[in-house]
C-alpha cells in the first residue's frame, strides 16, 4: 500500500490544511460551515485508498497526485486525487493524469478535499471545464454504540465467501441498478476480499431473507464503514441502523479509535448515521469532465 500513502503522508502538516483557521475555534475551516482536524482527515482518506485499491482499484503516482483507474466505468472510481505539488507543478500534474484516464476511454475527473495542495484546485478544474458532480461527507463515530436503538429482528451475520453471491446482488441492486458491469465487478471484489483479516462484510437478514449488507475495512486504529445497502422491500424496518450498530460494536472490539463513514450530505443516510452517533468530519467533492 505504498502507493497509497506516498502523496498524501505528509499532508496532516500542509500549509494549505492549516492556513484557514475559524476565528470562532482555532479549528483550520475550509467552508463557512465545518471544521475539519487535517489529521483525523488524513487517516480516514487513507483508509478510503485502501478500501478502493483492495477492491479493484489501482493507484499510481504521479508525483503529485494519486490516478485512480479500474473495471467500474463511474468517475468515482477513475479520477485523479492526493494533489501534494505546488502552484508550478499543478497544470502540469492534471495535464499528465487528464491524459491517463482518457487512454483508459475515461473523462477527465478529480477527487478533492481539503488536504489537497495547491489550494484553488477547484477554480483550475473549473478553468478546464470541469463541474462538480457529486459531494460527500466523511463521518466520525463519537456515540455510544450501546446506546444505538436497532432492531432485533434483523440478524447481521458475517459473510462467508458462499454468501459473496448474495452480498454483491444486494449491493448491485441498491448501488448499480442499472449497470451491467455493477455485479460482475462487486462480486469480484467481494471474493477478493472476504476471507482478508483486515475485511468483514456483514449481511442482514430479515424474515430469513437477506436484506442489506455492509462492509468494514481496517488499518490499524482505523476502521471504515462502507457499502452500506439495504433492499428497498425491507427499507425503513432499522436494517441500515443494526448493521452499522454491529460494524461499530465489533470494530471497537478490534481495537478501532477511530470508525468512518461516508454519505452523501443530501442523503437521507446522512440523518440516519448522525442519530447513530456519527459527526461530520470533512467533505470532499467529485469533479468530471467530457470525453474529448
Amino acid at each position: 500500500m505504498a502507493v497509497i500513502l506516498s502523496a498524501a503522508k505528509d499532508l496532516a502538516g500542509a500549509p494549505g490544511a492549516q492556513a484557514r483557521a475559524d476565528s470562532r475555534t482555532g479549528h483550520p475551516s475550509y467552508t463557512p460551515a465545518m471544521t475539519f482536524d487535517p489529521a483525523v482527515s488524513l487517516r480516514i482518506i487513507n483508509n478510503q485508498r485502501l478500501m478502493r485499491a483492495t477492491h479493484r482499484g489501482e493507484y499510481r503516482d504521479l508525483a503529485g497526485a494519486l490516478a485512480l483507474t479500474s473495471d467500474a466505468p463511474i468517475p468515482d472510481w477513475n479520477c485523479l486525487e492526493a494533489f501534494a505539488t505546488d502552484d508550478r507543478r499543478i497544470e502540469g500534474v492534471l495535464d499528465i493524469g487528464f491524459a491517463l484516464l482518457r487512454a483508459f476511454d475515461q473523462p477527465p475527473a478529480a477527487r478533492v478535499t481539503p488536504l489537497d495542495r495547491p489550494s484553488g484546485i477547484e477554480a483550475r478544474l473549473a478553468r478546464r471545464r470541469l463541474m462538480q458532480q457529486s459531494r460527500a461527507t466523511s463521518m466520525v463515530f463519537r456515540g455510544d454504540d450501546a446506546a444505538i436503538r436497532t432492531n432485533k429482528a434483523v440478524d447481521v451475520r458475517i459473510a462467508t465467501p458462499d454468501d459473496a453471491g448474495a452480498y454483491a446482488t444486494i449491493e448491485a441492486q441498491v448501488m448499480a441498478p442499472k449497470a451491467r458491469w455493477g455485479k460482475g465487478f462487486l462480486l469480484g471484489a467481494a471474493l477478493a476480499n472476504i476471507l482478508e483479516l483486515d475485511r468483514t462484510f456483514y449481511i442482514a437478514y430479515r424474515d430469513a431473507e437477506p436484506a442489506g449488507v455492509a462492509l468494514v475495512v481496517r488499518e490499524g486504529d482505523v476502521a471504515g464503514i462502507y457499502s452500506v445497502a439495504t433492499l428497498k422491500s425491507h427499507r425503513s424496518n432499522g436494517v441500515a441502523t443494526t448493521l452499522v450498530a454491529r460494524a461499530v460494536t465489533d470494530a471497537k472490539r478490534d481495537g478501532a479509535s477511530l470508525i468512518c463513514i461516508e454519505c452523501d450530505p443530501a442523503g437521507d443516510a446522512t440523518g440516519v448515521f448522525t442519530a447513530i452517533g456519527f459527526e461530520p468530519a470533512h467533505e470532499s467533492s467529485l469533479w468530471l469532465g467530457e470525453v474529448s
